[in-house]
């Protein structure tokens, strides 16, 4: 059960301090990643990367996280760009879609493996 862990966040509460957590996904401090990008214009689930967090008792990394796994991610993401305000500056491949042109965008046509995206 959570009541232990549940313990700590009314104690928390109560005595107005914060709770400790402990971190467990870890990028190196050279990588850059965005939450906004990839959930909010991106459209990605939690799940998709952190598993299902909800049925776990105790949060564990089930993605590696390494570049690899990003690139490949990359290269095979869909991308809805129509009517996507974060994508507004790709109206050239938001026009070949409408023209039939192409079918899909993966991140890896709107510069995915540019090393500097995620590299700093």
């Amino acid at each position: 059960s959570g009541a232990i862990e549940i313990a700590k966040v009314i104690t928390a509460f109560d005595s107005i301090k914060p709770i400790k957590w402990i971190k467990v996904h870890n990028l190196p401090d050279h990588v850059f990643f965005s939450h906004a990008q990839h959930v909010g214009s991106g459209g990605i689930t939690c799940k998709e990367c952190h598993g299902n967090v909800e049925e776990m008792n105790v949060i564990s990394q089930v993605s590696d996280l390494s570049m690899g796994w990003c690139l490949n991610c990359h290269r095979s993401k869909k991308v809805n760009i129509l009517n996507n305000r974060f994508y507004s500056d790709y109206k050239g491949i938001a026009e070949k879609i409408k023209k039939g042109e192409i079918d899909s965008v993966t991140v890896n046509m709107l510069g995915g493996r540019d090393c500097m995206k995620c590299h700093y």
